[in-house]
């Protein structure tokens, strides 16, 4: 009896230090994956890469890939993360990945729909089950619904993501977490890595691989660990209030890597009457919090841009938590949405399997259908002249969707654009912005306080100005005089309506030229 309990008690420190080893070699699989997807699509052809630039402008489109993308691989973190990698690439904006994100996050449902299915032939456990499998379904739906319109009118994810972004960087801790680098070399490796493949294609798909492969070693590891030692205390203390359910649905998803998993979980043990559909919601939310930590992961130093994506997909989660979570009588619609299901399913098993074809395929590809929208192309060419240097021309190309309200800015910094080219910088401004695009940069003004970038001082202004170069002749222009620091001063010429600069010339005090950049041609 005493032998046994020393060789127990021997086994428990053996055990953990074997998951430790394997953790880290999965963490470690799981940021190398994450820097091959970045290095590779870096090293994919131009004519590839922008493709799938020009497919996400469109919002409806990335909310579709986004879905399908996790519909198919089961795995809305492995889509986050490569999100994440292509952001920090700079070939995908993040006003265009969030909709992806979003996309991701309903995709991700279809898991735990499709294990509900398992109990078809079981007529007393399939209503349950499918009102548990669904459940998930109908919060992250009603969230996209809250969500969506908020961030395609108002880009309200855009702004809080980007402003926590600027909190962390300003914090010790930002630094620390998010702009040190691995320590190990992992950037030098991905891109050893990238070069040993024969084609950039094949180095993208085994990056991808790698990633999935790297996510679900780390989901296995900690499920064993974490959970499977512990389903029966599980059934009996996770679910006895909302806030503990919560918690735990937290806890159990950011170390299994997988909302999936874990909202998977709960279809049994609803279906079997051992948990109340209710009860469940909440582990639910909590999960869909959880799984933000892989992207957050992700997201170690990279882009700013990056890292604000990655609390895109904290802040969507989130804002359907608050919702829900503190108010009960709201609790009660997607648990009602779900029973309801539940039963007309019953009645008819077509009604579940109709249901998966129409929420993950045919609703995102009418979303795309109805949505289709005119596209206008122009090209902008300019000289900027800097005090003592050769000119350089510089182009901006203006996308703009007829259904849409917002522009896109792409910047060539070597003059015209040849087919097929990447742009250098993307600017993106919304209709309803005081913003305009320039070649470096977007200036914002505010003509109830006369503030220029928020901070310089409008001295003079006029909405009915003019400009001529060669065959340009261009009116109803705004033209801002500007007082700028170190007693600098700029002219700034811009149009309205494609919200971009026209024309600007800045002075020192003395009345010199510090640099200036105008318009040539418009294509």
């Amino acid at each position: 009896m005493t032998e046994s309990l020393k060789n127990s008690n021997l086994e428990k420190p053996i055990g953990w230090l074997g998951t430790t080893v394997q953790f880290v070699i999965a963490a470690f699989l799981f940021l190398l994956a994450i820097d091959l997807v970045g290095e590779s699509f870096t090293m994919l052809g131009q004519e590839t890469a922008r493709s799938i630039l020009l497919a996400t402008s469109n919002p409806f489109i990335g909310l579709f890939i986004g879905l399908l993308a996790t519909a198919l691989i089961q795995s809305s973190s492995t889509v986050t993360s490569m999100t994440v990698a292509v952001v920090a690439s700079g070939y995908l904006t993040l006003e265009n990945a969030i909709p992806v994100v979003m996309g991701a996050n309903v995709g991700t449902t279809l898991t735990s729909t499709l294990v509900s299915l398992g109990f078809i032939t079981k007529r007393n456990q399939f209503r349950k089950a499918i009102s548990a499998g669904s459940i998930h379904d109908f919060f992250n739906i009603i969230t996209v619904l809250i969500v969506f319109p908020l961030e395609y009118y108002y880009g309200t994810l855009t702004f809080l993501a980007q402003q926590l972004t600027r909190l962390v960087q300003d914090s010790s801790f930002g630094i620390d977490i998010f702009h040190t680098s691995y320590g190990f070399g992992i950037s030098r490796i991905s891109r050893e890595l990238v070069t040993i493949f024969p084609q950039n294609i094949i180095a993208l798909v085994c990056a991808l691989i790698l990633l999935f492969i790297s996510i679900k070693f780390l989901s296995n590891i900690i499920y064993k660990r974490l959970i499977g030692t512990s389903k029966d205390r599980l059934k009996r203390f996770i679910f006895d209030n909302p806030y503990k359910s919560f918690g735990w649905g937290f806890l159990v998803t950011a170390g299994v890597q997988s909302s999936s998993v874990t909202t998977s979980l709960i279809v049994p043990l609803v279906a079997s009457g051992k948990v109340l559909l209710s009860k469940s919601f909440p582990f639910v939310m909590g999960a869909n919090i959880g799984t933000t930590i892989t992207a957050l992961l992700a997201a170690f130093n990279k882009s700013d841009a990056a890292i604000s994506l990655a609390f895109v997909h904290l802040l969507f989660n989130l804002i359907g938590v608050l919702v829900f979570l503190p108010f009960p009588i709201l609790r009660r619609i997607p648990v009602l949405l779900a029973s309801k299901f539940g039963a007309l399913t019953l009645d008819s098993r077509m009604i579940g399997f109709s249901y998966i074809l129409f929420t993950f395929f045919l609703m995102p590809f009418a979303l795309i259908y109805f949505n289709k929208g005119y596209v206008t192309e122009r090209t902008y060419l300019y000289e900027n002249q800097v005090s003592g240097a050769e000119p350089k021309s510089i182009t901006i190309q203006i996308r703009r969707e007829v259904s849409e309200n917002k522009l896109e800015y792409y910047v060539f910094k070597d003059g015209a654009p040849v087919e097929s080219s990447l742009p250098d910088t993307i600017f993106m401004i919304r209709e309803r912005q005081q913003k305009f695009a320039s070649t470096s940069e977007i200036f914002t003004y505010d003509f109830s306080t006369s503030k220029f970038n928020k901070s310089d001082k409008i001295l003079s202004k006029n909405d009915t100005a003019t400009y001529s170069a060669g065959a340009l002749n261009l009116e109803h222009l705004n033209y801002f005089e500007v007082q700028l620091p170190n007693n600098q001063t700029g002219h700034y010429w811009f149009d309205p309506d494609q919200k971009v600069l026209i024309r600007s010339v800045i002075y020192d005090q003395s009345g010199n030229l510090i640099k200036s950049s105008k318009l040539i041609s418009i294509q």
